[in-house]
C-alpha cells in the first residue's frame, strides 16, 4: 500500500480549504511529517489523515449540520 503525502498546497485544495486553514489545523493537532521535495524540506500529511481530520472538523461544526438537515427537509 502506498501512502500519499500532501504539501500544505497540495492539502488545502484536496479539501477545498486555505493553505492558512491547513496550518491552523497542524496548530491545532493535525499529524504533519517532513519530507524532502526538490532540495527542500516541506511539512507534508498523510491524505488518509487529512481526510479523517476534515471529516471529524465537518461533523462539529453547526453551520454544516445545520445545511444536512436542511438539505434532508427539503428531499422528505
Amino acid at each position: 500500500m502506498t501512502v500519499t503525502l500532501l504539501t500544505y498546497r497540495e492539502a488545502a485544495t484536496r479539501v477545498h480549504r486555505s493553505i492558512r486553514t491547513i496550518k491552523r489545523w497542524r496548530r491545532h493537532g493535525l499529524p504533519m511529517s517532513w519530507d524532502h521535495q526538490d532540495g527542500q524540506r516541506v511539512r507534508v500529511v498523510e491524505l488518509e489523515i487529512l481526510l479523517a481530520w476534515y471529516r471529524d472538523r465537518l461533523q462539529a461544526d453547526p453551520i454544516h449540520q445545520q445545511r444536512l438537515r436542511r438539505r434532508l427537509a427539503q428531499t422528505n
